[in-house]
């Protein structure tokens, strides 16, 4: 049986829980940080970015904020511009 949340992210829009969802919000948060990965790769791969540590340009491209999802939501936003 599947239950309905009534509190939709979406407004006016319904999301199913079911027993699989944790499995896919771990394998979504995978992807989203395998997204966020290769973007710090490509900066480590730039002429700036060779001699900065990893871990100081994932800090650049994330602004600070620490949900990963929002940072690639914004990211993928800047490259639709």
């Amino acid at each position: 049986m599947l239950a309905k949340r009534t509190n939709a992210v979406l407004e006016g829009d319904d999301v199913p829980l079911s027993p699989d969802l944790a499995g896919e919000i771990l394998k979504l948060r995978g992807q989203v940080e395998a997204f966020l990965d290769g973007k710090v790769a490509e900066l480590k791969a730039g002429r700036d970015g060779q001699s900065m540590p990893v871990e100081q340009l994932r800090h650049m491209l994330t602004r600070g904020d620490n949900c990963p999802c929002r940072v690639a939501m914004n990211i993928l936003a800047e490259e639709s511009k």
